[in-house]
C-alpha cells in the first residue's frame, strides 16, 4: 500500500549498446504514463477507502493500529522485494530470465514473512496487533509476488496490464475489506479478506498474463544458483536503498506511536492519504519514464536524460503547489466529510504533508534517476543520511509536536534525498559523457 525506486564491486552497468528487445516497442510515453496513472489513482483511491472506512466505522485507535502494521512491514517487503520490479524493467540486455526474478523473489519474500514473525514475537503487541501485524504481512507477501510479474509486464511495455491489475486489486480489496469490518467490527477479519483477495488477482489474472509473455520453455522456477547470488549481489544495495526509504517515512509514525499512541497516529495516518493524489501521479509517472530514462543513460542521450528528470521533477513539485492554495478554504469541511470532527481540527498538518509530498515527488524523481542510471551503491549513503536526519528530527520534535513533528521529520528526510540524489545524477552524468561514442553491439568501457 505504500510504495518508489536502485552494486559496488560487481556493478554490471547497462550496455550502451541495448539489444532488441521486447520492450523496445516504441509505446509513447503519454500512453504509459495514461494506463499508469489510471490505475494508480484508482488502486490509490480503493486503499484511502479502506482508511475511510475504518475511520467512520471504527475509532482514531483503529486507524492507529493498522498504519503502525503498515508502517511495521513495509520496510521489512521493501528490503527482501529487492526492487526487483526496477530492474527487471531495466534491464535492457536481458541479462537475466524472468525465472531469476521469480525464484530470488520467492525465496526473499519468505525470508521477509520470518522476519515479521520475529518482530511480532520480539516487541510483545496485544494479541489483536500482532495477528493484525501479520496478515498484513501476508497481504504484502501475496502483492510481492504481484510485484515481480509486473516487471516483467512493465519490460514489455504492457503497462495496461499492469494497471488492470491494480485496478483489480483495489476493487476487490475495497469490497472484502469494508464487508468484512461492517459486519464484524474486527480488523482482525478484515485484513484476512485483504489477503483473499489479493491472492484471487494473483492466481487468476497476475499469472495467466505472465504465461502469455513466457515461451512455452520458460520456467518461473530457475535452479540455476549461480546465476540466482549474481542477481542477489547485484540487486541488494537496491534492497537496502528502498528498505532505508520506506524506514525513513515510518520512522516518525514509530516514534509517535511511542510518545502519543495509536489515536494520534491514526489522524496522522488519515491526513497522510489525503496527499495520495501526488503520490499516485509520482508513481504513475516513475513507473511509465523509468525505462525510457535507463535507454536514454545507457544510449547516452545524457541531455534527454537529465530533461525528464527535471520535467518530471517540475511536475511533483507543481502539483502540491495547487493543493496548498485550496487546502485553507476547503481543507476543515473535507476532512469533516471524509473522516469526522475528531480531525477536521488538524488542517495545519494537512497543509504540512501536502508540503512534504513536493520534496517527496522530487526526491523520487531524482532516485529514478539514479535507478536508470544504475548508480545503485551511491544510493546507500544518500539515503542513509537522509534517515539520520529524518531521525535526528523525530525525536526532536514528535515529544512536543505530536504530528506536526512527525511531518517535519518527514521534510528533513526529502530534503536530504534530493540533494544527495542530485550530487550522485551529477557524477552520473559527467561519467556517461566521458565515456565515448556509442558503437553498437560494442560496450562501453565500465568505470569503477
Amino acid at each position: 500500500m505504500q510504495s518508489s525506486p536502485r552494486m559496488g564491486s560487481v556493478i554490471q552497468p547497462v550496455s550502451d549498446a541495448v539489444e532488441p528487445t521486447a520492450a523496445s516497442s516504441s509505446v509513447p510515453l503519454r500512453r504509459s504514463f495514461s494506463w499508469v496513472l489510471s490505475g494508480n489513482a484508482f488502486y490509490a483511491l480503493c486503499q484511502w477507502g479502506l482508511i475511510s472506512v475504518l475511520a467512520k466505522l471504527g475509532t482514531t485507535a483503529t486507524v492507529g493500529e493498522f498504519a503502525l502494521a503498515l508502517a511495521i512491514t513495509a520496510p521489512v517487503f521493501m528490503l527482501s522485494n529487492l526492487f526487483l520490479r526496477g530492474i527487471q524493467a531495466t534491464d535492457a540486455r536481458s541479462e537475466f530470465e524472468f525465472s531469476h526474478y521469480f525464484t530470488l523473489r520467492s525465496a526473499t519474500t519468505i525470508a521477509g514473512l520470518v522476519i515479521i514473525v520475529g518482530i511480532c514475537l520480539a516487541v510483545h503487541h496485544d494479541r489483536t496487533t500482532a495477528l493484525v501485524v501479520m496478515l498484513v504481512g501476508c497481504a504484502k507477501a501475496i502483492e510481492s509476488f504481484s510485484d515481480v510479474i509486473a516487471g516483467l509486464l512493465q519490460k514489455h511495455e504492457r503497462l495496461d496490464q499492469v494497471s488492470v491489475s491494480m485496478m483489480l486489486k483495489g476493487a476487490l480489496s475495497i469490497v472484502g475489506f469494508t464487508t468484512a469490518f461492517a459486519y464484524t467490527r474486527s480488523l482482525v477479519v478484515a485484513s484476512a479478506a485483504l489477503c483473499g483477495m489479493w491472492l484471487m488477482v494473483l492466481i487468476s489474472y497476475d499469472v495467466p498474463r505472465a504465461r502469455d509473455l513466457l515461451s512455452q520453455r520458460e520456467a518461473f522456477i530457475s535452479t540455476d544458483l549461480a546465476k540466482e547470488l549474481h542477481l542477489a549481489k547485484l540487486a541488494a544495495p537496491v534492497g537496502i536503498v528502498v528498505a532505508l526509504g520506506s524506514l525513513g517515512v515510518n520512522i516518525p509514525r514509530y516514534v509517535l506511536e511511542r510518545y502519543w499512541g495509536s489515536s494520534e497516529l491514526g489522524i496522522f495516518a488519515a491526513l497522510a492519504y489525503l496527499v495520495v493524489a501526488v503520490n499516485l501521479v509520482i508513481n504513475a509517472l516513475a513507473q511509465s519514464a523509468i525505462v525510457r530514462l535507463s535507454r536514454n543513460y545507457a544510449d547516452g542521450h545524457t541531455r534527454q536524460y537529465v530533461k525528464l528528470i527535471k520535467q518530471m521533477s517540475l511536475i511533483g513539485a507543481g502539483l502540491p503547489a495547487i493543493g496548498l492554495m485550496v487546502a485553507p478554504v476547503i481543507g476543515r469541511p473535507v476532512l469533516r466529510l471524509l473522516y469526522g470532527p475528531a480531525y477536521a481540527s488538524h488542517l495545519n498538518l494537512l497543509m504540512l504533508l501536502i508540503a512534504v509530498s513536493a520534496f517527496s515527488a522530487v526526491a523520487a524523481f531524482v532516485g529514478c534517476g539514479m535507478t536508470s542510471a544504475r548508480r545503485f551503491w551511491p544510493q546507500v549513503p544518500v539515503i542513509t543520511a537522509a534517515l539520520g536526519c529524518g531521525l535526528a528530527v523525530a525525536f526532536a520534535t514528535v515529544p512536543k509536536w505530536g504530528a506536526m513533528g512527525a511531518g517535519f521529520a518527514l521534510l528533513a528526510t526529502s530534503a536530504v534525498q534530493i540533494i544527495g540524489g542530485l550530487i550522485v545524477v551529477a557524477d552520473a552524468v559527467k561519467d556517461r559523457n566521458n565515456s565515448g561514442p556509442v558503437i553498437l553491439g560494442e560496450p562501453r568501457t565500465r568505470t569503477a
